[in-house]
């Protein structure tokens, strides 16, 4: 008797295919956070100089004094053809921007003259709008060299031009240590929240909890820095002076740069009497 070959074709049940609708499982709450980590780390990074031949370098010190010139300046003028000229000559600045540090020059500066008009400004909003324009007119332009000195000048220049103008040490110190462990700190919350969403397969029941540790976990590793900088600095023997640099021979392009703001000052003492 020849025996029967078992039914291989595969049931109906097996051949259909159903979706079943799967509900929206909300990111984690430090995938959302991460995206916003990454750009304050990308900003607490300093940006590039304006790339510029070496034979018009204007020094440090020099430039630092020419935003100080113009910012006290603005605040002081009360005339509008000054405020405009000033305005003009910031323009002017602007148009050797490139066209990336430009757009990123116009995003922060109207997030910050939002920001000034929002919690600096509306004490004045009661006065009238002519005495709100002129104040924003003046917070404006104040920020605007104020960001134009952040997107035209690294950090190590700003600490050159405060050491060449003689400012207190323990200034500068606490400006260095702070910008360098700004970057250090960030960097390792990021890694770390990076190795909870690489270890975690379940959505976390507490998620503040989480945040607490996170840092806590900090605040140790900054202890922990701060400790290995002390010691590092000590071993070093350094004794909280910088050394100064011999003086150089001061280029004449140095206070040609700054002779912008020299001219306004003039005016301004001029046309007040």
């Amino acid at each position: 008797m020849k025996p029967t070959r078992p039914n291989t074709d595969i049931p109906a049940w097996l051949q259909t295919t159903t979706t079943t609708p799967t509900p929206a499982i909300k990111a984690k709450f430090w995938q959302r956070n991460q995206r916003h980590l990454r750009q304050l780390l990308s900003r607490l990074a300093q940006p590039a100089p304006v790339t510029a031949t070496s034979h018009w370098r204007v020094a440090p010190q020099f430039k630092l004094i020419q935003l100080l010139l113009l910012v006290i300046l603005i605040a002081l003028s009360n005339n509008l053809i000054l405020l405009w000229g000033l305005a003009l000559l910031v323009g002017c600045q602007l148009l050797w921007l490139p066209p990336r540090q430009l757009r990123r020059f116009m995003g922060s500066w109207l997030i910050s003259v939002g920001m000034a008009m929002l919690f600096v400004l509306p004490s004045y909003w009661l006065a009238g709008p002519t005495t709100i324009l002129f104040f924003g007119l003046k917070t404006s332009l104040m920020l605007a060299n104020a960001q134009y000195y952040r997107l035209t000048t690294p950090f190590q220049d700003l600490l050159a031009g405060l050491k060449a103008l003689h400012c207190p040490d323990l200034l500068i110190m606490t400006l260095a240590i702070a910008i360098t462990y700004l970057r250090m700190l960030g960097q390792h919350l990021l890694l770390t929240m990076e190795a909870i969403e690489l270890r975690t397969v379940a959505p976390t029941a507490h998620p503040y909890r989480l945040i607490g540790a996170l840092f806590g976990n900090l605040y140790l590793k900054s202890y922990t820095y701060a400790l290995e900088l002390y010691a590092a600095m000590e071993a070093r023997g350094f004794d909280g002076h910088y050394a100064r640099s011999t003086g150089r021979r001061t280029h004449w392009r140095n206070y040609l740069a700054l002779s912008p703001a020299i001219i306004a000052w003039i005016l301004f003492i001029f046309w007040r009497h």
